[in-house]
C-alpha cells in the first residue's frame, strides 16, 4: 500500500461522488478506515473506500485523522445495498457506524478492538453457499429449543446475530436465552443512549452473541457466523423512512457476504418466505402444534344495528358466570371517533393533521390518533356558532362504559389496569406487543374483524389472517370472531389448517400478479406547501409513466397532513423487481430537497 498515496473518501451526503485526500505517511489507512477531512472549509468525517496512484482533482487536500472502525467487507456489504436501495454508498457505510462516532470530533480511537482483520476473504477465499431455514413454532421458546443447538456450535468459531421486532420481545427472549449460555450476551437497539451503544459495539467486535432489533445488522460482528431472524412476518421489521430497507433484504445480501446461514423464524411465515419454501429454497421445520379454537359468529346484514351484539352480551353473561377472563377486542382507541356539531354537522380536526379529534373519558381534551396532539374541545361549535359539540362513533372506553352498564356486579377494566380478579378486559391490537409474556386468558371477543378487512391494501385479508391466528395464542378455551361479512373468503379458512389459506391466497396472487409474484412500490412524498409538493407528485407520476409501468395516483394519503406535513402516494406495479428497484433508484435522486421528503415501500 506504500505507493498508494491518495485515498478516495466517501460522506454520508446524497452523492456517489468519492473525493480525492492525501495519506500522509505513517497514517495506517486501508479501506473503511473512518478518516477526518477538510470538506469545503468544514471538518468531516468520511470512509475510505479504495485508492488511487493518481488523480484529476487540483490542490488535494490532506487527511486530518484516522481510525480503524470498519474494513473493506463493509465497503462491500454498503456497495450491494446500493444496488438495491436509492441511497449512496457513504449514507451506508455510516449506517454501520454508532452515532456516538458519527460525530467529527469522536475521532481517536486507539482501542485494539477496532484494529481487525481486512477481510481479505471477500474476492479471494471462496465461502461456502449459505442455507436459509425457516423454523416455525407458536412461541419463541419452542423456536429456540430448535435453534439453541445450532447457536452453540456456532459460537464455538465465532458470533451469533439474533434478530427481533420489538424491544419488548427482545427483553424477554433475553431471559430465555441468557440461562445458556455463559459468553456475555450485547443488546443493541437504537434507542439506547450513543454512548452505551458505542460501549456495546465495541465489545461485540467478537465471539459474541448479540440480541438486537433491525439495526443490529448494520453493526455486525467480524466473525459472524449464523443469522436469526426471529418473527419474520412482524411489519416492524420494515424501514420506510430515509434509508428505508427491509430486513430480509439486508440480512440476505449480509448472508451471502459472509457464506453465513440465515434462520429465519415465527409463529407463521410471511408469504414471501412460504413460496420460497415451496420451491425448496428454504428449509422448513415445523414445530408448531396447531390448534385453532376459533369460531364465527355472523351478525347479518339488518340495517337497524346495535351499538353491542346481543349474542355479545350473552356469551359475556355466561362466561361471568362461570368465573372466567375474557378479552373483549375492539381496535378503536378512545370513547367516540369523532367530534362533531350537533347542529350543522361540523367535525373537528387536529391543527396539525388532517384526522378527526377523538374523545377520551380520561381527558376533557380531544386527541389526534395519528399525532397524539391533545387540543380543547370547545363548548360551542366554531363553525356556525350554535351548536354543541358532541361525541359520536364507537371507541373501546364507549364500549367498556357499555359493558359496565350492562353488568354492573363484574369486574372490568382496560387491558392496562388489569389484574388476576379481571373478568372481563377490553383491549386493542396492541395485545399482540405482549404475546411473549404467555398471559393466557379463557375467552377472546374480536368486534374489529370487519374494520381490519375494509383497509384499502392488498395485504389487508392476509393481515387479518394473522391477526386472528395470532391472537388465539391467548386464549385457553374459545375466540369468537363478529362479522357482518361472513361470506368473504377469509372465513372459510380462518378455522383450518394454516397451509389452506396461504395456498388459497398464493393463487389469488398469482392471477393477479400481486406480491410475491409481482412486486408493489408505494412512493409517499411529504411537504408543508401543499402546491409545490403536488407539482413534484405529479413530476414524478409523469417520469414514472415514460418507463411503461402500470403506475396510479398521486393519491392523498390518509391522514392527507400528518404533523403538519401534507401527503401524496404514487403506486406502481411491476413483475420485474430488479428493474422496478433500478427505476426507483435512477428517480428518487430527481426528489432530493430539503423541503421534500420521502418514505419508499417495496413488496
Amino acid at each position: 500500500m506504500g505507493k498508494l498515496k491518495i485515498a478516495k473518501v466517501v460522506l454520508p451526503i446524497a452523492t456517489s461522488l468519492e473525493f480525492d485526500y492525501l495519506v500522509p505517511s505513517g497514517f495506517m489507512v486501508r479501506r473503511g478506515t473512518r478518516v477526518l477531512v477538510d470538506f469545503h472549509g468544514k471538518k468531516r468525517a468520511g470512509i475510505v473506500v479504495g485508492f488511487a496512484k493518481k488523480s484529476k482533482a487540483q490542490n488535494i487536500k490532506t487527511i486530518l485523522g484516522a481510525s480503524p472502525c470498519l474494513n473493506k467487507e463493509h465497503v462491500q456489504f454498503a456497495k450491494d445495498l446500493t444496488r438495491i436501495y436509492p441511497y449512496t454508498l457513504g449514507e451506508f457505510l455510516f449506517m454501520m457506524l454508532p452515532p456516538y462516532i458519527r460525530r467529527v470530533k469522536r475521532i481517536t480511537l486507539n482501542d485494539q478492538r477496532f484494529f481487525q482483520p481486512n477481510a481479505q476473504g471477500i474476492q479471494g477465499e471462496k465461502k461456502a453457499a449459505p442455507q436459509l431455514f425457516f423454523i416455525k413454532g407458536d412461541d419463541f421458546r419452542t423456536r429456540y429449543e430448535s435453534l439453541r443447538i445450532r447457536i452453540k456450535e456456532a459460537l464455538r468459531d465465532g458470533s451469533v446475530l439474533i434478530c427481533f421486532p420489538q424491544l419488548l420481545y427482545l427483553e424477554v427472549a433475553k431471559k430465555i436465552i441468557e440461562k445458556d449460555f455463559s459468553v456475555p450476551i450485547a443488546v443493541i437497539h437504537s434507542q439506547m443512549n450513543p454512548r452505551e451503544l458505542f460501549g456495546r459495539w465495541g465489545n461485540s467486535r467478537q465471539k459474541s452473541l448479540i440480541l438486537g432489533t433491525r439495526v443490529s445488522l448494520f453493526y455486525y460482528p467480524w466473525d459472524l457466523k449464523m443469522i436469526v431472524i426471529d418473527e419474520e412476518n412482524s411489519p416492524f421489521y420494515f424501514q420506510e423512512e430515509k434509508p428505508f430497507y427491509h430486513i430480509f433484504d439486508v440480512a440476505h445480501l449480509l448472508s451471502h457476504l459472509k457464506g453465513t446461514d440465515l434462520f429465519l423464524a415465527g409463529d407463521y411465515p410471511s408469504l414471501h418466505s412460504y413460496k420460497l419454501i415451496k420451491e425448496k429454497k428454504i428449509h422448513f421445520e415445523d414445530r408448531g402444534e396447531e390448534k385453532v379454537n376459533i369460531q364465527l359468529l355472523s351478525l347479518g346484514q339488518r340495517r337497524k344495528r346495535k351499538v353491542l351484539p346481543h349474542l355479545l352480551v350473552e356469551l359475556l353473561r355466561k362466561s361471568i358466570e362461570e368465573n372466567k377472563r375474557g378479552v373483549v377486542l375492539y381496535n378503536r382507541s378512545g370513547f367516540a371517533r369523532v367530534l362533531a356539531c350537533s347542529s350543522c354537522g361540523h367535525m373537528l380536526n387536529c391543527t396539525t393533521c388532517s384526522g378527526f379529534l377523538r374523545s377520551t373519558l380520561k381527558e376533557t381534551s380531544g386527541f389526534c390518533p395519528y399525532c397524539g396532539k391533545k387540543e380543547p374541545i370547545p363548548k360551542i361549535c366554531p363553525q356556525c356558532n350554535t351548536g354543541y359539540i358532541r361525541s359520536f362513533g364507537l371507541g373501546i372506553e364507549r364500549v367498556e362504559a357499555i359493558l359496565k352498564k350492562n353488568f354492573p356486579e363484574a369486574r372490568i377494566d382496560s387491558w392496562e389496569k388489569r389484574n388476576q380478579h379481571s373478568q372481563v378486559i377490553l383491549a386493542t391490537s396492541k395485545i399482540l406487543s405482549f404475546l411473549y409474556h404467555k398471559e393466557l386468558f379463557d375467552i377472546g371477543f374480536v368486534l374489529d374483524a370487519d374494520i381490519s378487512l375494509s383497509r384499502p391494501d392488498y395485504d389487508a385479508t392476509f393481515d387479518t389472517f394473522l391477526y386472528f391466528r395470532k391472537l388465539t395464542f391467548f386464549f385457553k378455551d374459545r375466540l369468537y370472531i363478529f362479522s357482518r361479512n361472513s361470506n368473504h373468503y377469509l372465513f372459510q379458512y380462518v378455522t383450518q389448517g394454516w397451509e389452506n389459506f396461504y395456498r388459497r391466497e398464493l393463487t389469488l396472487r398469482r392471477k393477479l400478479q400481486l406480491p410475491p409474484y409481482g412486486c408493489i412500490a408505494k412512493i409517499t412524498l411529504r411537504a408543508k406547501n401543499q402546491n409545490t409538493l403536488f407539482k413534484r407528485s405529479e413530476y414524478l407520476y409523469n417520469r414514472l409513466k415514460t418507463k411503461r409501468l402500470e403506475v396510479y395516483g398521486a393519491f392523498q394519503e390518509r391522514p392527507f397532513k400528518l404533523r403538519g406535513k401534507f401527503r401524496y402516494s404514487i403506486i406502481i406495479k411491476s413483475t420485474k423487481r430488479l428493474l422496478l428497484r433500478r427505476i426507483i433508484k435512477e428517480e428518487i435522486v430527481h426528489l432530493r430537497s430539503s423541503n421534500l421528503q420521502c418514505a419508499i415501500a417495496i413488496n
